[in-house]
């Protein structure tokens, strides 16, 4: 139970949200839909953004660490939730997952795409 506390609390911190736990999802993919919806307009956090370049070597994939300035993409909740609660590709069909409760977030917390932008901005390959 205190490894599950332990995820829960990682990922409120790269979400820069509360993650709800008075609604228990019994899929993963509802969970990723959630996010996508309550964090619609806001970009990933100084935290997220870097655990999301992590991500992005980690799996060879380095669209996750792209547009760290602009919204949320559900690849990149996807990935984060995939990585955090150690479950399989949620693109990978079959709807059996984890049961992770959650509850409904406050909202963003401080940061949120003007911090992320700030970190693309001392990336010169992302100046136009």
């Amino acid at each position: 139970m205190f490894e599950d506390l332990e995820k829960i609390e990682l990922a409120e911190e790269v979400f820069g949200t509360d993650f709800p736990v008075d609604l228990t999802v019994n899929n993963p993919r509802e969970v990723v839909d959630y996010f996508l919806l309550h964090l619609k307009g806001w970009g990933p956090n100084p935290v997220a953004a870097d655990f999301l370049k992590q991500l992005a070597t980690k799996h060879n994939s380095p669209a996750l660490a792209q547009g760290l300035h602009d919204s949320w993409r559900r690849e990149q909740i996807s990935a984060v939730i995939q990585e955090i609660f150690n479950i399989g590709d949620l693109n990978a069909g079959g709807d059996d997952g984890p049961e992770i409760p959650v509850r409904k977030p406050r909202g963003p917390k401080s940061g949120g795409r003007a911090a992320a932008k700030s970190l693309d901005d001392d990336n010169p390959v992302n100046r136009r």
